[in-house]
């Protein structure tokens, strides 16, 4: 196992850069007989060994069959809103740039795990101000011009909506889930998904509540 992964650090980086290097030799020689032919070549035979062994190598790691093989267990960290009755809205990231998608998890599982009390307020301080800031612009419909220039975002990604908030008092604090997924030996298919709280912020009253009772 030690051997495989040595050879994938060097084979990765090599079929990266030599990919390029193909390119720029066959941009110099594009005039020549065959030129486009042995590049063309080149690539879907590159794609085809991808496809074949299902590991992604770059740069046609978007191009090829199989998705990137995920570990058998997998723990993720998720940031929902808790407003004034106590209901929970899941957070949308639109409210924390740059700090979204997999960011956003990594600082949730900072903040169950590793930050003090005093950091956890700092935090969920951050969120939750810029989450009521992202609430108000998209009740009132008030985008601002480089949102309205953003592309489209994953087709699995949720924005809130004026309808959805509607249902919802005002925020008050965020609350941490620890969320395990465990996939089948063959990552086809996924066994289970369960979620569980980790810690409740209320910079509001300054209070930081642990959920560890809830494994």
């Amino acid at each position: 196992m030690d051997s495989l992964s040595d050879l994938t650090a060097v084979l990765f980086p090599a079929v990266y850069v030599l990919f390029f290097l193909g390119t720029l030799g066959i941009l110099a020689f594009a005039r020549r007989r065959y030129a486009r032919e042995v590049w063309l070549a080149g690539f879907f035979t590159t794609l085809l060994v991808v496809t074949l062994v299902g590991m992604p190598l770059l740069p046609v790691v978007d191009m090829h069959k199989f998705a990137q093989p995920s570990e058998e267990e997998e723990t993720y960290y998720e940031i929902r809103m808790v407003d004034a009755s106590g209901e929970e809205l899941w957070f949308d990231d639109r409210s924390t740039p740059p700090t979204t998608g997999t960011r956003t998890s990594t600082v949730a599982g900072q903040m169950a795990d590793e930050y003090t009390d005093e950091q956890r307020l700092e935090m969920g301080e951050f969120y939750l101000e810029n989450a009521k800031e992202h609430r108000h612009a998209v009740e009132s419909g008030d985008r601002s011009v480089t949102d309205r220039l953003q592309p489209p975002r994953y087709v699995d990604d949720r924005a809130w909506t004026a309808a959805e908030l509607e249902g919802h008092e005002a925020f008050e604090a965020i609350r941490i889930y620890e969320r395990t997924v465990i996939y089948s030996d063959d990552n086809t298919a996924v066994e289970s998904n369960e979620e569980r709280p980790r810690v409740t912020i209320d910079p509001t009253d300054g209070t930081v509540t642990e959920h560890e009772e809830s494994r």
